[in-house]
């Protein structure tokens, strides 16, 4: 297993890239890098509680599901990655603070054109974690609908194209997120799965979306509690559903208000999204 090399700690922050810590100063990725050149790449970012990787292993499961349908090799061990994250988490975040992890893989130098070799380039970020303001915990948040299907929308790819372009009409909105609907069905969010409730049942996508951590432990936490479909939910079921909420690694679990300017039910975040958020809030803070 790596282990890194002894420091102090400095005002620039670390990362870990193909192998070593360095300052991220010093980092340096080709240009000719796949990954800068045609977005060829794939993407993990999960946040500490107690300042452990939350869910780490089901995140690097969901890595190597991403690498697999990309054809990218994974230089490394997952052990090697885990040693890497918590190194970064000592160096670059304050004690009694939580981290923000993001793990990226590209496929590394481009062979002619379009094509790339096999060296990938592999770097890991950690930085300080900023929650959530607490009023979307309280009060709720809105979403903005956009007509819109990712490709290869089982990969948690680095193409965020669509997502970033939205993202000054999105703050203007005064929307949290944006829902993705697709000729007559919802998909996903930019960032996070969504899930909706009616007659006291959780109905959430399951088909051409990521399939969140987040959202994974939030189904076994509520199966106990809730009937749960994993099914199509169509845009008429958004609409008139009795709650709304959506799941994210960062994010967390949050109650949606409003959709398009709409109210979702009385306008206030439910009975059934309070339960779940409380359950998975009991979970994630004792993990």
């Amino acid at each position: 297993m790596v282990r890194f090399p002894e420091y102090h700690r400095a005002t620039e922050p670390f990362c870990y890239l193909n192998g070593k810590i360095v300052p991220i100063g010093d980092a340096r990725v080709s240009v000719n890098d796949i990954g800068l050149l045609r977005g060829f790449g794939i993407y993990e970012g999960l946040i500490t509680h107690n300042r452990k990787p939350f869910m780490l292993a089901d995140h690097l499961e969901r890595f190597h599901r991403s690498a697999g349908k990309m054809s990218l090799a994974i230089p490394v061990s997952d052990a090697d990655i885990e040693v890497a994250i918590n190194d970064l988490v000592e160096r670059n975040v304050p004690k009694d603070t939580e981290a923000l992890i993001r793990i990226i893989l590209t496929g590394g130098e481009t062979r002619g054109v379009i094509d790339y070799g096999d060296t990938p380039t592999l770097f890991i970020l950690v930085t300080e974690f900023a929650p959530l303001e607490a009023e979307y915990l309280e009060h709720g948040c809105s979403l903005m609908s956009v007509e819109y299907h990712r490709d290869l929308a089982e990969i948690k790819s680095i193409n965020y194209i669509k997502t970033v372009l939205l993202q000054k009409e999105r703050r203007a909105k005064g929307a949290l997120e944006v829902v993705y609907t697709w000729q007559g069905y919802v998909y996903e969010c930019g960032g996070s799965n969504i899930f909706i409730v009616k007659g006291g049942k959780l109905i959430t996508t399951k088909d051409d979306i990521v399939l969140g951590i987040t959202r994974k432990v939030v189904i076994t936490l509520a199966r106990p509690l809730f009937e749960i479909e994993e099914r199509p939910i169509t845009v008429e079921e958004l609409r008139t559903a009795d709650e709304v909420f959506i799941t994210g690694s960062f994010k967390e679990v949050v109650g949606v208000v409003a959709i398009d300017g709409k109210k979702v039910g009385d306008g206030m975040v439910g009975p059934t999204t309070k339960k779940v958020m409380d359950a998975f809030h009991d979970f994630a803070r004792s993990y």
